[in-house]
């Protein structure tokens, strides 16, 4: 692995390094709009009687949902940072080129997790909608 420099980023790699920010801001708005989407589902069951142990459940992904819109929040702030960082770069002398390397793994990490645990929780919602509407379907019969 080639080491870095105390001089200014290739412009190249600068310019990957903003494509990478792109692409999370394009993945936490996707994030938050699927967050939306859910949360509208949510409403929807939530507007017939729900037994109490459905309602309870309910309850749980309503606070899920409503975290998962502030760790969007808290992402968005660090990719804005990071962009920050990536300006200053070009204006400064290189030595800041060590710190946004390392802001740049961080939020690559917390944006892979955040994906896995949203996706988690997508699919134990569609699981709990699945259960939902079986149980209402029983209660038809």
């Amino acid at each position: 692995m080639r080491t870095i420099k105390n001089d200014r980023m290739p412009g190249i790699k600068l310019r990957l390094l903003r494509q990478e920010s792109d692409t999370w801001k394009r993945i936490l708005e996707f994030m938050t709009e699927e967050n939306i989407h859910l949360k509208n589902r949510l409403s929807e069951i939530l507007k017939g009687d729900l037994e109490h142990d459905l309602l309870m459940t309910a309850e749980i992904f309503q606070n899920s949902f409503v975290r998962e819109d502030e760790l969007i929040r808290l992402l968005r702030k660090d990719v804005f940072a990071f962009d920050q960082l990536l300006a200053r770069e070009i204006y400064e002398d290189g030595a800041i080129v060590n710190k946004v390397m390392k802001s740049f793994k961080v939020i690559r990490k917390n944006i892979s997790e955040s994906e896995t645990q949203f996706n988690q929780l997508k699919y134990q919602f569609s699981n709990y909608l699945l259960e939902y509407t079986e149980m209402d379907e029983s209660s038809v019969k």
